[in-house]
């Protein structure tokens, strides 16, 4: 399993402080999901969400950590019910 960051607003997942990339192979992976939201409270990244990815994809979760991803999963829900 990896850990990581993605902005929840474009879906593109964290490579380094100032890049993104839309393939997560290529993205940071953080040891703990603990860590990967205290690196994105300690650099204040916006709407980001952490994404615990797994093999096979089909069992990735995904927690939004920032209230714009709150917001964004909330919305979601809605047009699913």
């Amino acid at each position: 399993m990896k850990i990581l960051v993605q902005n929840c607003l474009n879906h593109l997942y964290l490579k380094s402080l100032t890049v993104w990339t839309a393939d997560p192979s290529e993205a940071k992976s953080f040891p703990t999901s603990e860590k990967a939201i205290a690196y994105c409270a300690e650099h204040r990244i916006p709407a980001v969400q952490i994404v615990l990815k797994f093999e096979p994809n089909r069992f990735n979760v995904t927690v939004p950590i920032t209230t714009e991803c709150e917001q964004a999963a909330g919305s979601q829900k809605a047009l699913l019910n």
